[in-house]
């Protein structure tokens, strides 16, 4: 984390900074004991990189080419036959994104989004960079349930075909804000993602814990936020 004097723009990441995952993580392990697997297996495979790879290129969910549907549809659970194998129950449907990020499970940090109305009251830029999915076969129904009124700019990683840790995606936001990299803050829950930033000269904010990062925002942004 670099302290710079010249903020202009806040950018947001969604999950784990304004989603918030309370409770989510029980439906997963229930999820996981349903089929027979170790507690932390649909969570941890749902987002890992063998998944990915297993899916190849031309097939993802964050770059727009799949939507959760595909994945709820068939192909997570066909990849959990090709991992697992006959340690895999039989005849279970689950569903790890829309029954734990979609509708009534979806639980936002208040305090954290009340920091973006806030802010953009003040003058700064806000926006939100988010790798985001498409939840319908059509590709016209993506998940960022929360108040959207007070970001300039959104910018989806399944619209744009980019996503991070990809510098191109994270100079998409300087662009559209049009500031210079020093002149951001930067807030994401995945040490990957941060550290794409700050090669790029962003100042970033690790979300481990949201009280203290709107504490880490108030120091960069001087501006009471809570």
């Amino acid at each position: 984390m670099t302290m710079t004097q010249q903020i202009k723009a806040v950018v947001y990441d969604f999950g784990g900074v304004l989603l918030s995952y309370e409770g989510v993580m029980e439906k997963w392990v229930a999820m996981s004991r349903s089929l027979g697997l170790p507690d932390d297996a649909v969570h941890s495979e749902s987002v890992g990189i063998e998944f990915s790879q297993w899916l190849g290129p031309d097939r993802s969910l964050f770059l727009g080419t799949l939507t959760v549907d595909d994945l709820e549809g068939g192909l997570f659970l066909q990849y959990l036959k090709h991992k697992y194998g006959n340690k895999l129950t039989d005849n279970v449907v689950i569903k790890p994104f829309t029954e734990c990020l979609r509708g009534e499970n979806v639980k936002i940090h208040k305090n954290m989004q009340k920091t973006v109305e806030i802010l953009h009251k003040k003058g700064f830029k806000t926006a939100m960079l988010t790798n985001n999915m498409f939840l319908d076969k059509e590709h016209k129904e993506t998940r960022l349930p929360c108040d959207l009124t007070h970001f300039d700019e959104v910018v989806e990683s399944c619209l744009e075909h980019l996503m991070k840790p990809d510098a191109r995606f994270y100079h998409l936001v300087e662009k559209r804000l049009g500031v210079k990299p020093e002149e951001i803050v930067f807030l994401d829950d995945l040490h990957e993602n941060i550290e794409a930033a700050e090669k790029l000269g962003w100042n970033t904010i690790l979300v481990e814990d949201i009280e203290k990062a709107i504490h880490e925002l108030e120091g960069f942004t001087k501006v009471k936020l809570i």
